[in-house]
């Protein structure tokens, strides 16, 4: 018969190897981050949760830092009889942190007033407890525009910068179809005359046509020169 206790035994410690994996990635010049559940106002601690799942795969999508699985930590977390639910001051984050064995924590919270959003995260580092980064942001519309902005906030607390189409899409409320497109550059006048007078050499009547039509002020064409009398 399996014995239950020995099973979790042994998660908990594949859950540390796997910990002490990522540390061995440091070579790679990333640091290692855990997020913890950022608190909801506004909102209930489920939402806040499933936008907190957000924005961790965010970041692991820029492949700037190297992320502690939630359910790993979440393991270790419970065998210490810690919940990241009431971990809420910076003392408790820095000792989750400090446990884990992370060289850097994210924390924050996502909030809602009638149909505004804000979010405010901040990573933080767990050795001197001193703030490295900070993004807040506000949003206003639907739940799905919010979407680009976590994007934004996760760039942004990994130290890059985000991508040009990315922040458009933000500013565009998240809707790819409401992103504006750079104007066309107007035709200048000496271009207009350029086209017209090519339409000209080549189309007889034609040519007094377009002149009317590209140039609201055509130039008026020379009269023909009045051959001598022989």
């Amino acid at each position: 018969m399996i014995n239950p206790k020995k099973v979790k035994n042994y998660t908990i410690l594949l859950s540390i190897l796997c910990l002490q994996l990522l540390k061995a990635q440091l070579a790679d010049g990333k640091t290692t981050v855990a997020i913890l559940d950022f608190e909801g106002r506004g909102i209930n601690q489920m939402e806040a949760a499933t936008l907190t799942d957000r924005l961790m795969s965010e970041m692991v999508a820029t492949d700037a830092v190297i992320m502690v699985e939630r359910n790993q930590m979440a393991e270790i977390l419970e065998e210490q009889g810690l919940q990241q639910s009431g971990c809420t001051s910076g003392e408790c984050a820095a000792e989750v942190g400090a446990l884990l064995g992370v060289q850097n924590m994210v924390s924050g919270s996502f909030g809602k007033l009638g149909n505004t959003y804000t979010i405010d995260a901040k990573m933080f580092s767990v050795e001197t407890g001193a703030t490295i980064r900070t993004s807040s942001k506000e949003y206003k519309g639907e739940v799905d525009g919010l979407l680009p902005i976590i994007q934004i906030v996760a760039w942004e607390l990994v130290g890059l910068e985000p991508p040009a189409d990315l922040v458009a899409l933000a500013n565009a409320g998240g809707s790819p179809a409401a992103v504006q497109k750079a104007p066309k550059k107007p035709m200048s006048k000496g271009m207009k005359r350029l086209l017209w007078g090519t339409i000209l050499l080549g189309g007889g009547g034609y040519g007094a046509y377009a002149a009317g039509l590209f140039d609201a002020d055509p130039v008026p064409l020379p009269e023909a020169p009045t051959l001598p009398e022989g």
